[in-house]
């Protein structure tokens, strides 16, 4: 971070306002809000800046967004249908305005109410932009009398809202681009078109960021991923960024990106990989360090929690100068903003934590949306309640404020852009404050599409670009050219070779944008990726690769791809190859060509990984393994090429390929460790005898090293291995790899399995123990078994988890389900008795008690019954979220959630059950799938599991995580993890 930027804003007095904010009571539960204006006097916020209160209820209430007019007024989306989709029209738009500049809202106009389930909100090109899911809507407006012309449009519907509240698409904003774009949550995917499109005709859309262009009417995909995006901003040089609602935190917004995290969804199925948060910290530190937890100072200190909402880039004219091309953004736990520094690193960016810009003592603060003003001032909407991320269980629709933040401005100058005339709209692209420059450019975007003479707009903004030398200066009058048709494809092309890198990043990104650009582009952009020096363009033009004709692309790929400086870079690796996946459909033998001579090891991997994978592997594996075992390929490039084709064999049926027990005896024949390894396991995936043969050898030897067995045991049970059941009976007595020799019996129906794994269990510790569990649950005939070692009282019913009682109850089996109940318990009903059962806890867990729990015993109960799904201080596994940073405090929060897992449920977490087969039953996640196969993970394990294999497959509606969980406990023992929950420090 700056040192002028920690001087600025971390003084003696700030810091003591700190000081007194981490010990207050602000992070207690309120059964009230401080008054508005209270609320606003007691923000702790930089010397010279001061927070007032706008507006707060009854003048608005529920603001889930707002956006700022061309008169610099609030345009405020009111959401009282949230969260219950279609409760009625209630939702409602506000205008409201400070006429004389005091701070405080003097006039409110009701602009339309009837709306339903409102997200977001822009204003422009004669109207207003509502998303609400499943419509983007346009309410025109166009005599700005601020009275609608006539009802809402619809001018795209599908947008999903089928499975919770808040992870959705929202709010909007217009890009220097002249598009609009909005963010997108991951669970209510979309099948997007316009109003009476065929489902075969609509574009699913994932999550992530997309965009609508207001003059050409399209809708297009953006970038992929994250969980949910709640805001978007750029920065001076047009660089998007999203901050998302849970963690990782921040990203930059790249076209054409796929962003983690991934669910298993076929929009980024061939991503492989994906592009990770720019920011080098997190906001609690619970993961980071596991000796700090949830509600100490060092959490306060790193950011106050894991939720995050509105994103702005303030590029205002009012604050410090430091604060210039910063991001902040609400922090929902922390009940304050974050303010984050993004620096240049290679292609994109890297972001560091600056100090908080403000920090509420309001304990139903809950900031949503961030926008500057006319004058450089912050707004930013207050949900104002209580509970998890947006209050799905808590809601109080009575409240709502808007404060605004100045540094040393008492008032704010009246402005109103929709009376410029053009010359003064140009001119206002060379404001310092962006938001003139951004209105001012909408304005003559409009005018152009309106059929208005341009031609003295781009004489100007031509003279305004070859006059100013900064940047930010010269891309603006780029930008005013590019909207209202002032940019030529030629004029464009000869951008590309400006000394400025980011003028030839943004030509080229224009160029490309309706499709395939002039061939002296293609040639200029070529020369840019194969000489040229800077990693911004090469990122331009990877992601302008995505928009051109597959043909199009080789030259370039092929270019890029000998850029080994970039194997490093956090983008261009991923970005390369996201361009280059589909070009495995143009042409074969020139896509393996790209394993072999690319310099970048991703991209070498990667498109082995393809290969191996696609429905034409039976001719591209063998193209693979002529090339890459030729003397003259470096064992780096071969080891990469096995590790890819490796990757995509799994769970796949290949025939042995003819030319490759030659090719097998070069690889054994090589210096190389990591290529003899990795040509051993490929060859097992190929079923080639020799390698299976060898690998068994490993598995049982116990002289080798424990790492390799279990790696060959693994390898083995995957493919199936012959007899290999007979070796895994006698490996369960060897403690360095029983478990996994335990898990890999599940896959082979012996009958001496059950009375083995029981006979055993006695001995064993009780990590072991739950993997014998889990495959005694996983075949009829060995449950039975099971059941009949409990009834003997040989395995303690108790021994059972809630995990294992749904597997075993998945068999549907009779008999053991009836010795299920009798012995561990019934299953209990969900919904109001659920809500019944919550509400009997919470009357004897008082906070007295709770403070009493044996928190040792509570981490015995946690890793028994939780850490396997579930990490916890850095500790435990990553099917479900990590817990470190949830609202563990809340009672009612862990109740809910631990009771009835399955309350709202999102779809990528809802459990599937296979039935193979050959007889097993498996429950689990889906990780992902194809036309072959599925890899799912269950509690204990993952496999992948060709499609052949599978007699039914079944979605269940519940969540991954059972119910129940609590049914077995002793008071004693839910007291017990209770408390060792809500610790805020990691056990030494």
């Amino acid at each position: 971070m700056p040192s002028h930027l920690q001087s600025l804003v971390l003084s003696t007095s700030w810091l003591a306002c700190v000081l007194i904010f981490v010990g207050s009571s602000w992070s207690q539960e309120s059964a009230a809000p401080l008054p508005p204006t209270e609320a606003a006097s007691t923000m702790q916020v930089p010397p010279d800046f001061k927070v007032q209160l706008f507006a707060g209820e009854p003048a608005v209430q529920q603001p889930i967004g707002f956006c700022i007019d061309d008169r610099n007024r609030l345009w405020v989306a009111e959401a009282y249908a949230y969260p219950v989709h279609g409760e009625g029209k209630s939702d409602r738009i506000v205008i409201l305005e400070d006429s004389d500049g005091d701070g405080r809202h003097d006039r409110r106009r009701v602009f339309f109410e009837g709306l339903n389930y409102v997200t977001g909100i822009e204003v422009g090109f004669g109207g207003v932009w509502v998303m609400s899911p499943p419509s983007m809507l346009f309410i025109p407006d166009r005599d700005a009398d601020d009275q609608p012309d006539g009802p809402p449009q619809v001018i795209l519907d599908g947008f999903g809202n089928h499975a919770n509240a808040h992870n959705l698409a929202n709010g909007f904003a217009w890009g220097p681009d002249g598009w609009l774009y909005g963010t997108h949550g991951r669970t209510n995917w979309s099948m997007i078109g316009r109003p009476g499109t065929d489902e075969a005709d609509r574009q699913r859309f994932d999550g992530g960021v997309y965009r609508y262009h207001p003059v050409q009417h399209r809708w297009e995909a953006y970038a992929d991923g994250t969980t949910n995006p709640w805001g978007i901003d750029w920065n001076d040089l047009g660089h998007a960024f999203i901050c998302n609602c849970v963690n990782p935190h921040l990203f930059q917004v790249i076209q054409g990106a796929h962003y983690e995290p991934w669910r298993g969804r076929k929009s980024s199925q061939h991503a492989y990989q994906r592009i990770d948060t720019i920011a080098d910290h997190l906001h609690y530190v619970g993961i980071s360090d596991v000796r700090r937890g949830i509600g100490s100072a060092d959490e306060d200190a790193a950011g106050g929690g894991h939720a995050h909402c509105g994103t702005i880039i303030y590029l205002g004219d009012a604050m410090p100068a430091p604060y210039r091309n910063t991001l902040m953004t609400n922090n929902l736990h922390g009940r304050r903003i974050n303010n984050d520094i993004p620096r240049r690193s290679g292609s994109g960016y890297v972001a560091s934590h600056g100090p908080d810009l403000m920090r509420s003592q309001d304990p139903w603060f809950m900031g949503v949306t961030l926008a500057y003003g006319a004058a450089g001032e912050i707004y930013v909407s207050d949900w104002s309640d209580t509970g998890e991320c947006h209050s799905v269980r808590n809601t109080q629709r009575q409240t709502g404020r808007i404060f605004r933040m100045t540094y040393k401005q008492d008032k704010i100058p009246q402005v109103d852009l929709s009376q410029y005339n053009d010359d003064e709209l140009v001119a206002a692209q060379l404001h310092d404050n962006d938001w003139h420059v951004r209105h001012a450019r909408r304005r003559l975007q409009e005018r152009a599409a309106a059929g208005a003479d341009m031609r003295k707009v781009h004489r100007v903004l031509h003279h305004m670009f070859q006059s100013q030398t900064a940047t930010p200066k010269r891309l603006r009058a780029l930008w005013a050219l590019h909207v209202t048709g002032g940019a030529s494809p030629q004029w464009l092309t000869e951008l590309i070779d400006d000394p400025d890198e980011n003028i030839r990043s943004w030509a080229i990104t224009l160029l490309c944008e309706p499709g395939e650009p002039p061939a002296a582009a293609i040639a200029a952009m070529l020369n840019c990726a194969k000489s040229g020096d800077s990693p911004l363009v090469r990122l331009s033009i990877t992601s302008a690769l995505q928009r051109l004709p597959l043909a199009a692309r080789w030259e370039l790929v092929e270019a890029l791809g000998e850029r080994a400086e970039d194997s490093s870079d956090q983008n261009l690796p991923l970005m390369l190859w996201y361009a280059a996946e589909p070009l495995i459909d143009d042409d074969l033998s020139r896509f393996v060509q790209l394993a072999v001579e690319a310099d970048i090891p991703r991209v070498r991997i990667n498109v082995a990984r393809r290969v191996a994978s696609s429905a034409v592997a039976s001719r591209g594996v063998p193209l693979l393994i002529d090339r890459v075992s030729a003397d003259t390929v470096d064992d780096a490039v071969v080891a990469n090429v096995l590790d890819g084709t490796l990757q995509g064999l799994s769970g796949r049926k290949l025939d042995l390929p003819p030319n490759w027990p030659a090719a097998y005896a070069t690889f054994q024949a090589s210096d190389n460790a990591e290529v003899r390894s990795l040509a051993t396991r490929v060859a097992l995936a190929l079923n080639d005898p020799g390698a299976i043969e060898l690998l068994r050898r490993v598995a049982v030897d116990g002289g080798a090293a424990t790492d390799d067995r279990v790696q060959a045991i693994e390898a083995l049970v995957a493919r199936g291995a012959a007899d290999f059941d007979a070796d895994l009976l006698t490996l369960i007595d060897d403690s360095n790899i029983r478990r996994a020799a335990i898990r890999g019996l599940a896959r082979y129906a012996n009958d001496r399995t059950s009375a083995a794994l029981i006979a055993g269990y006695p001995n064993w510790d009780s990590a072991t123990q739950q993997d014998a569990l889990q495959t005694l649950a996983s075949r009829s005939n060995w449950a039975g078994e099971l059941m009949a070692a409990i009834e003997a009282k040989q395995i303690a019913a108790s021994d059972l988890t809630a995990f294992t009682a749904r597997q075993l109850r998945s068999l549907n089996n009779e008999q053991v389900s009836a010795q299920l109940d009798r012995l561990w318990g019934k299953a209990r009903p969900a919904g109001e008795d659920r809500q019944k059962q919550i509400a009997s806890y919470k009357k004897w867990l008082t906070a007295e008690l709770i403070a009493t729990a044996d928190t040792d015993s509570g981490r015995e109960l946690f890793t028994k019954n939780c850490a396997t799904c579930h990490k916890f201080f850095g500790s435990g596994g990553d099917i479900g979220p990590d817990i470190t940073g949830a609202q563990r405090s809340n009672l009612d929060y862990l109740l809910e959630n631990i009771v009835d897992p399955s309350a709202a449920v999102a779809k990528d977490y809802r459990m599937q059950v296979l039935q193979l087969i050959d007889g097993r039953v498996i429950t689990g996640l889906v990780e992902s799938s194809d036309e072959q196969s599925i890899t799912i993970r269950t509690v204990n394990d993952r496999s992948t599991i060709l499609r052949d294999d599978i007699d039914l497959q079944t979605e269940s509606p519940v969540s991954i995580m059972p119910s129940g969980l609590l049914d077995p406990m002793s008071e004693a023992d839910i007291r017990d993890l209770i408390g060792y929950l809500q610790q805020k420090h990691a056990a030494p």
